[in-house]
């Protein structure tokens, strides 16, 4: 399907307007930085890993971030714990396996879960690698990095936006992924949920290095485009390429 950029700001529109709730099992590192970067999308955030507390948070919540980032017993049991819930109502559950090219154990981890009720992948190129065969046909694939991802049946969407300090940031990767689940809460088209947060989020990324002198002046310069960010603005600076699986670029 061949989508536009007003089909993209619709879905950010409907998101401010209607401020859904994601719990965030996330890793300690990203956690602030996490939330705020949802609030600044009207995304109302819970972090707790409390494994008393897990279930009934996931009751009250539109969506489901597990990020493998900081890993540990406690915290596998709390992420199967969010599962869980999350079959039960059921809402979108977004997977970051963090650096799980770098550990068996949390590679296996993460096989293990994907063939549970995860619902969207969110995976640089090495994640991926190793995760691939585990992928079913009812999960969507994000692939992040210099241009993100989006892997369809036929086709694949790759979008352009972005800037080398998003990369330069602790977090800003990982607060991604909070996004996407608020996104796919919100949009029941769940390509057209993933293609919205990674323009929203890369447009505002080139928009707040502009603004900046460097990673320290960009994050607060980034929370602040998200929050202020004008449809004209997102509208000129979309960088979206469809690529037939088969070979050829079919539109940008």
């Amino acid at each position: 399907m061949s989508y536009t950029a007003d089909d993209f700001w619709q879905v950010f529109e409907n998101l401010r307007a209607r401020g859904v709730r994601v719990h965030c099992l996330t890793n300690s590192v990203a956690q602030n930085i996490t939330a705020n970067v949802m609030l600044a999308c009207n995304i109302v955030p819970s972090m707790t890993a409390s494994h008393d507390e897990i279930p009934t948070f996931i009751d009250s919540v539109d969506g489901l971030l597990v990020n493998l980032g900081t890993l540990d017993g406690k915290r596998r049991h709390g992420i199967r714990l969010g599962l869980e819930g999350a079959i039960k109502k059921p809402i979108p559950v977004v997977l970051d396996p963090v650096k799980v090219d770098r550990s068996d154990i949390r590679m296996q981890f993460a096989r293990d879960i994907l063939a549970e009720n995860v619902s969207i992948l969110k995976a640089n190129q090495a994640e991926y690698e190793g995760l691939k065969e585990a992928v079913s046909d009812k999960q969507l694939v994000v692939r992040t990095g210099q241009e993100d991802l989006v892997f369809s049946g036929q086709h694949t969407y790759k979008m352009s936006n972005g800037h080398v300090y998003m990369d330069k940031v602790t977090g800003i990767g990982c607060a991604l992924g909070g996004v996407m689940a608020g996104f796919a809460a919100v949009e029941p088209d769940q390509e057209l949920a993933m293609l919205a947060a990674l323009a929203i989020y890369g447009v505002c990324g080139e928009i707040a290095a502009e603004q900046a002198r460097g990673p320290g002046s960009f994050t607060p310069a980034f929370l602040d485009t998200l929050y202020g960010l004008q449809g004209d603005q997102f509208n000129e600076r979309l960088k979206l390429e469809i690529i037939n699986n088969n070979g050829g670029v079919l539109a940008e």
